[in-house]
């Protein structure tokens, strides 16, 4: 998975965010590595979104207060299901990874 996407699909497990809310989640989680310019984090959800992975959020689902041009997004079942394999699949290879550091062959 991609590091933009993953990111982004982090920044969703807590809850709907629109972009820039979403470009500053990410921000935070990665620590100031992942940066999510406009044209990558727009790019980015439409991916998502074709894939299935977030959906936008209806007119009437949107908080409170929120700016009539902001758009927001939230995670899809499958979506929640892809980031938490890729969790998964994260932890595994860091247990691995600190094995083969320390000297000891990793389990499987």
């Amino acid at each position: 998975m991609k590091s933009n996407w993953f990111y982004l699909l982090l920044s969703l497990a807590a809850g709907p965010r629109h972009g820039s809310a979403i470009q500053d989640e990410a921000r935070a989680l990665s620590d100031g590595t992942v940066r999510l310019w406009p044209a990558t984090l727009y790019g980015s959800l439409e991916e998502l979104l074709r894939l299935g992975w977030i959906e936008e959020l209806h007119e009437r689902e949107r908080p409170v207060g929120a700016s009539g041009r902001e758009r927001f997004y939230r995670l899809t079942a499958v979506g929640r299901q892809t980031l938490e394999a890729e969790c998964s699949r994260l932890e595994s290879v860091t247990r691995k990874a600190r094995a083969r550091l320390s000297g000891v062959e990793a389990l499987a």
